[in-house]
C-alpha cells in the first residue's frame, strides 16, 4: 500500500485517478465502494508485481513498463534511447519525492563474451588513433570515435604492437593478413573472465545512477544493488535493472 501512494501521489501529495462508471444511479442494486475497493486492490497488486507500469503517463508510453535499461553487448555506454528513457525515469522520480531507485547492473557470462571482446577491440583501435594524433603533435583527447574508413588502418597498426603469436612467413616474419584475420586473432586475444564480466556488471549500474545524479534525483534515493551475473543461454538483453521503493 505504502509503495502504491508513492507511485501514484505527484509532489503534492495529491492522487488523481481516472475511474469511468457507466451505469444508473437509481439502480437499487448500484454500489460505489465495491468498485473503489476494487480498484484500490489492483492498483495495489500493480505497485508490487509491476510497479513501472504505474509510472506510464511520466514515462510517456513504449516501453513504459520495462524496469530495464537496455546497453549493447558486452559494453556500459547509455545509448540515446537508454538517455532518453532515463530522463524520463528521472522526472518520475522529481516528481514523486517518497520514492527510491535501486539499480543493479547485470551481465550473461553465457552470452556476452563476444560483444565484451569486440567493445575492447574497439577501445584498442580508439587509442590507436589516439596515439597517432599524439605523436602527430595533436590532443589525444579530441579523438572521440574512428570512423568506418579508419577502421583497416588502425586495426593493422593494433595487430602490429599486439603481443600475440602471429602466423610467420619462411623467414620467421609476421605474414600480412586480410583484415578479418587480424580481428579474429585480436579477438581471440582478449581474455573475458567471470571477474571481467562481473566489473562490467558493477559499472552498468554505476553509470546508470551517476547519469540520474546528472538530473538532480538526489544521492539519497538512488541506490546500488549487488550485480548479477547470470549463466543460461537463449533471448537476453543486456541491461541494468530498475527496482523502485518506497523511504
Amino acid at each position: 500500500m505504502k509503495l502504491a501512494v508513492a507511485l501514484l501521489a505527484d509532489r503534492d501529495g495529491v492522487i488523481d485517478i481516472n475511474l469511468p462508471i457507466s451505469g444508473s444511479l437509481n439502480d437499487p442494486d448500484f454500489r460505489l465502494a465495491p468498485i473503489v475497493g476494487r480498484l484500490l486492490l489492483n492498483l495495489v497488486a500493480k505497485a508490487v508485481t509491476s510497479p513501472f507500469s504505474l509510472l506510464a503517463n511520466a514515462f510517456g508510453g513504449g516501453h513504459s513498463e520495462s524496469n530495464e535499461i537496455v546497453f549493447a553487448p558486452g559494453a556500459a555506454d547509455l545509448t540515446p534511447d537508454a538517455q532518453q528513457r532515463l530522463d524520463k525515469v528521472a522526472q518520475a522520480l522529481l516528481d514523486r519525492p517518497a520514492i527510491k531507485l535501486t539499480v543493479v547492473g547485470q551481465v550473461n557470462a553465457q552470452v556476452e563474451r563476444e560483444g565484451y571482446r569486440r567493445q575492447q577491440l574497439a577501445q584498442m583501435t580508439l587509442a590507436e588513433k589516439r596515439r597517432q594524433a599524439v605523436l602527430a603533435g595533436h590532443k589525444g583527447t579530441e579523438v572521440e570515435a574512428v570512423t568506418q574508413a579508419e577502421q583497416p588502418a588502425l586495426l593493422k597498426a593494433v595487430y602490429q604492437r599486439a603481443d600475440l603469436p602471429k602466423p610467420r612467413n619462411l623467414l620467421g616474419l609476421a605474414k600480412d593478413l586480410p583484415a578479418p584475420e587480424m580481428e579474429a586473432l585480436l579477438l581471440a586475444s582478449v581474455p573475458v573472465t567471470d571477474d571481467l564480466l562481473q566489473a562490467l556488471a558493477v559499472e552498468r549500474g554505476v553509470v546508470v545512477r551517476d547519469y540520474l545524479l546528472g538530473r538532480a534525483v538526489p544521492v539519497s534515493r538512488l541506490f546500488l544493488g549487488a550485480p548479477k551475473t547470470l549463466r543460461h543461454e537463449g533471448v537476453w538483453t543486456p541491461s541494468a535493472e530498475l527496482l523502485l521503493g518506497t523511504r
